[in-house]
């Protein structure tokens, strides 16, 4: 089953992503709805269906802060389960679905952006 390369939902805010590798081709996931990366990497393993599953690796989490109406996204951090994510791939992949978004790996200074 081939799945999206980005799915970062529709909605602005700041929720955890993962970045894995399936066979030759990335992908990112994240989801405001779900509180930890191991879930959303779960839910991947569904979308892509059993079969695929094996194929999956994640490379590491991070978080992302969106902002759709701003076109503005921003991937920090790291997941204590996964490790860091490469944000700098995640840019790339982020700005080929978004190419009219800016794009920063930079950890935002908002206080309340742990």
């Amino acid at each position: 089953m081939t799945s999206q390369i980005v799915d970062i939902g529709s909605k602005s805010g700041k929720f955890k992503y993962i970045l894995v590798q399936q066979g030759q081709k990335h992908l990112i996931r994240g989801d405001p709805n779900l509180e930890y990366h191991d879930k959303i990497f779960e839910k991947l393993k569904h979308e892509v269906g059993e079969k695929s599953a094996d194929e999956l690796k994640v490379l590491g989490g991070g978080k992302v802060l969106v902002d759709f109406d701003k076109k503005q996204i921003n991937v920090f951090g790291e997941s204590q389960s996964y490790g860091a994510a490469d944000h700098e791939k995640s840019k790339a992949l982020l700005q080929e679905k978004y190419p009219d978004f800016t794009i920063s790996t930079e950890k935002p200074t908002d206080s309340d952006n742990k």
